[in-house]
């Protein structure tokens, strides 16, 4: 794939990049609850990224649009790739400000020490204000559930586990911040959702671009599943303290306006070495403005399964 740094329609190529594996596997987590927060980096790029499953979710090129053209052309004022996007993550955040909630499937893989956890795949609900949110895992652990509504349950994450666990534990209350619900996450499940995702990016990228230490790539032909998407690309090619990540790729959907993918890359140790993912959030089938209400994130819901307290 052929980038342009000032922003122009890219050369189409053929290519397809896995997201990932959604095998089976079993966390040493008791309860690992996850969040969605910040960088992203290229998925395909990290061999390790792949695996004999089948993808969920694949990148694919799609067909180039055509760019302005004269007069048009000539009128659009220069913009610095940084500037650009900047732009473009504050213009998501000021269309996330009229979504209320929203409903997906969440994707989820994250560097934990020097180990790339398997794929977490779950349904999310997610409502704003105040900010709530639900789990239901689908892989690994089928059927564990965890529930965190702001200003509600002492400030505690409602969650049980699957099998004989939930047999004798039943419904637990967990700090979101504390050793077991944090277990194999690198983000509590109060930064969880694309809200946290966008308010990261605008934090990140506002003070860490520049045009002396960072590059910006730009490519308006990607896809995630059946959506085009922009895919922007900010590498800081230098490691140095105010940076967080070498790399970081974001998935913007056409029609939603809105971040769906978000991938983030530690710098290679040695030059030349692929870089290694740290983390991976992804965002499918994205409904917004459902209409979710206080049933959705209570624990009593006949619809969920959680046990006694």
């Amino acid at each position: 794939m052929n980038r342009d740094r000032s922003g122009g329609a890219a050369v189409a190529g053929s290519r397809r990049i896995l997201v990932g594996s959604l095998g089976k596997r079993r966390t040493a987590a008791f309860l690992a609850l996850s969040v969605a927060l910040a960088a992203a980096c290229p998925m395909g790029d990290d061999p390790k990224a792949k695996s004999d499953g089948d993808p969920k979710i694949a990148l694919t090129d799609v067909a180039s649009r055509s760019a302005p053209r004269g007069d048009a052309a000539a009128s659009i004022a220069p913009e610095s790739p940084c500037a650009r996007a900047v732009r473009i993550i504050r213009e998501c955040q000021t269309r996330f400000a009229e979504v209320k909630d929203y409903t997906c499937t969440f994707y989820k893989r994250e560097r934990i020490g020097d180990k790339l956890t398997d794929m977490n795949v779950m349904s999310m609900k997610m409502r704003n204000q105040p900010q709530s949110v639900y789990f239901k895992f689908h892989q690994p652990n089928k059927g564990r559930e965890a529930i965190y509504v702001e200003g509600k349950n002492d400030g505690y994450v409602l969650a049980h586990d699957v099998g004989f666990t939930k047999f004798l534990a039943g419904t637990m209350r967990l700090d979101p911040n504390g050793a077991r619900a944090m277990e194999n996450c690198r983000h509590p499940v109060t930064k969880a959702g694309i809200g946290n995702l966008i308010q990261t990016v605008v934090d990140r990228w506002g003070s860490e671009l520049s045009e002396l230490e960072s590059v910006v790539l730009f490519d308006p032909k990607m896809r995630l599943g059946s959506s085009p998407c922009l895919l922007i690309e900010a590498i800081h090619p230098e490691k140095k303290p105010q940076f967080m990540f070498h790399k970081v790729r974001l998935f913007i959907d056409e029609a939603l306006g809105l971040p769906i993918r978000y991938e983030a890359y530690d710098w290679p140790n040695k030059t030349g070495e692929t870089p290694e993912l740290l983390e991976e959030y992804a965002y499918e089938g994205v409904k917004l403005n459902v209409g979710l209400g206080e049933a959705d994130f209570d624990a009593a819901n006949k619809l969920y399964s959680f046990g006694r307290f």
